[in-house]
């Protein structure tokens, strides 16, 4: 399925040429039906040593870590604070394609990657087209507004609105520009590249839209900077 001849994985690794050059990588969830390709992309593109984070392997996986040593695997969920604590490695890039929409915590998900990254990173995927009220995000489990599915017809790789399947296997968020956009400025990271392919088989309600965010200031007003105070404030 990873097809460089493909719009869409072309309109992919165009982020990641933006970003690069760069030593390292870090790539989360790239197995689903592509075997890691990304990953193996950042190898192409210059990087001398990628780690992938996903919940599963394949044997087409493993056969590509044999032939590349720069190539680096963590089966875990990057969405567990454990997990991801449990390695103190940082990255120059980090990519994360289509894996925001399945994250059930997602402001701390995005922050436990955006942990591992110093320079910049790159997201691409579906988005909400804008709401009336900026910073929008829907919660689709038990959403009864069926027109919010994205593609025109039903599909087995959506499987979204059941109030009960909330799990990284489900579509659980749908998110506007402006919503991530803030999201990554309250990280410290700023978008300095954004883009869209028009043509992408979505419903009218979506977008396909993707972004390179660089690493600015530490933001000491953030939830995770905050400790626990003792007594009376």
């Amino acid at each position: 399925m990873f097809d460089e001849n493909d719009p869409y994985v072309q309109f992919k690794i165009d982020f990641m040429r933006r970003a690069m050059p760069a030593r390292s990588a870090i790539v989360y969830g790239d197995m689903y039906m592509i075997d890691g390709g990304f990953t193996k992309k950042c190898i192409d593109l210059g990087c001398e040593d990628v780690l992938l984070i996903d919940l599963f392997e394949t044997p087409e996986w493993q056969r590509s870590r044999i032939e590349r040593p720069q190539l680096d695997f963590y089966k875990g969920d990057f969405a567990n604070p454990g997990f991801m604590r449990s390695f103190d490695r940082r990255f120059e890039v980090g990519i994360a394609y289509e894996v925001l929409l399945h994250q059930a915590p997602l402001l701390h998900t995005l922050h436990l990657m955006l942990e591992k990254v110093t320079d910049k990173f790159c997201i691409v995927q579906p988005m909400l087209k804008e709401q009336g009220a900026p910073n929008s995000l829907v919660y689709l489990p038990g959403n009864p507004l069926s027109e919010l599915y994205p593609m025109p017809s039903l599909s087995g790789e959506f499987q979204m609105f059941d109030i009960r399947e909330v799990n990284p296997g489900r579509w659980i968020w749908g998110m506007t520009v402006s919503f991530l956009k803030s999201a990554l400025t309250g990280e410290g990271f700023e978008v300095t590249y954004e883009n869209e392919i028009h043509q992408h088989g979505l419903t009218d309600h979506w977008r396909l839209w993707g972004c390179v965010a660089e690493r600015r200031e530490h933001n000491p007003e953030h939830w995770s900077s905050f400790k626990r105070r003792l007594g009376l404030l």
